[in-house]
């Protein structure tokens, strides 16, 4: 998450009615697309007859407020979110570097399943790029890389002499490459002291590679995916960041199959595991999920009631609690971003896994 953004806080805001607006905006000429949303949604409220009437004076004033911020602020790069209740006397934006799928929608709290997903899919990793001359380490968040630590290694290249000459210079050498990887493996521990991060990325010179990962302490050892790389020539940079993002990728795949294995076998033997939609939210309105994996291509729809409040995770016509017909619709996962994210729990966004989809697309792993 850019800095100053606490997704916790943002769930914990709620207002009646549907009184938020939240707008996501891909790209700076997305901001010309909005207006033909905006009246969609206006058009839509207006066809709700007198019980929309609080909604559609709560939406005109959000939009006067998202307007006059692009009036003052036109956006010029990058993706950007904007959250409005004229209600609360709220308003924030928040500047994205990753993308952000065009979305406009109105609820009684921020619509945050787009910036939740940013920030499982965009988590902080420490990456080092060295070979036996430099190495360069660095935080990457949310797709943007921050300040590099530079350390100079000295390591000679091996030698073809014969005899003892030879195995003095060896063990030297050896000397040499362990008191630089000891320097990079200290350049790390410090960096994990300052900044939060679960994966760490190594790439270069195999070898240099080898004893930087012997000299990590476990608890960062266990972090590690690591690529051997030739550095050097024209395109090193592209390889190189061709090279971070696959083992980055491959990274979040197997942590998100690790994940579900684990709730799949609690789920099996009966124990903390559970699965489904209905399941998983009842069990997050009472703060007992740890932490929950869903499919990032699901998107259930629920209704929740004006009048009571009830969340309802299927479709229906009348509240089941009250018996209220003022029910409208809801993305039942970005409801379920916010439980998590009030009771400390963690969500994670999973490409489908055959074996998940067949068991609901949802599921959780529980604290009791």
């Amino acid at each position: 998450m850019p800095a100053g953004v606490d997704l916790r806080s943002l769930a914990e805001l709620t207002a009646p009615e549907r009184a938020f607006l939240s707008v996501y905006l891909s790209r700076p000429k997305a901001v010309g697309e909005l207006d033909r949303r905006l009246k969609a949604i206006r058009r839509a409220l207006k066809a709700g007859g007198e019980a929309a009437k609080d909604e559609r004076e709560h939406f005109d004033e959000n939009v006067k407020l998202v307007r006059d911020y692009l009036d003052k602020h036109p956006p010029k790069s990058g993706s950007l979110c904007l959250l409005a209740c004229w209600a609360l006397d709220f308003f924030k934006a928040i500047p994205l570097a990753a993308p952000v799928p065009d979305l406009v929608m109105i609820d009684a709290s921020p619509y945050l399943r787009p910036l939740a997903e940013l920030e499982d899919e965009y988590e902080n990793v420490a990456v080092v790029v060295a070979d036996n001359k430099k190495a360069r380490i660095f935080v990457v968040s949310s797709a943007v890389a921050g300040d590099a630590e530079v350390v100079k290694g000295n390591v000679k290249n091996h030698v073809r002499k014969g005899g003892w000459s030879q195995q003095r210079y060896e063990r030297r050498r050896d000397k040499q490459l362990l008191l630089y990887a000891r320097e990079i493996a200290e350049a790390l521990v410090r960096l994990s002291q300052e900044e939060d991060f679960r994966r760490i990325i190594l790439v270069g010179s195999k070898e240099t590679l080898r004893v930087v990962h012997e000299e990590l302490p476990q608890r960062l050892r266990a972090m590690v995916a690591e690529k051997a790389v030739n550095l050097g020539g024209s395109r090193e940079h592209e390889t190189v960041n061709a090279e971070i993002a696959a083992l980055f990728a491959e990274q979040e795949r197997q942590s998100e199959a690790d994940l579900w294995e684990t709730i799949r076998v609690a789920y099996l033997r009966g124990g903390l595991g559970i699965v489904g939609i209905d399941a998983v939210l009842a069990a997050a309105q009472q703060g007992r999920v740890e932490t929950a994996i869903v499919d990032r291509t699901y998107k259930p729809e629920g209704r929740r009631c004006r009048d009571c409040e009830h969340l309802e995770p299927r479709v229906v016509e009348a509240c089941p609690a009250c018996g209220s017909k003022c029910v409208f619709a809801v993305d039942l996962v970005s409801d379920l971003v916010d439980l998590l994210e009030r009771t400390s729990a963690t969500i994670d966004f999973a490409d489908p896994i055959p074996t998940l989809t067949d068991a609901g697309r949802v599921a959780a792993l529980l604290r009791y």
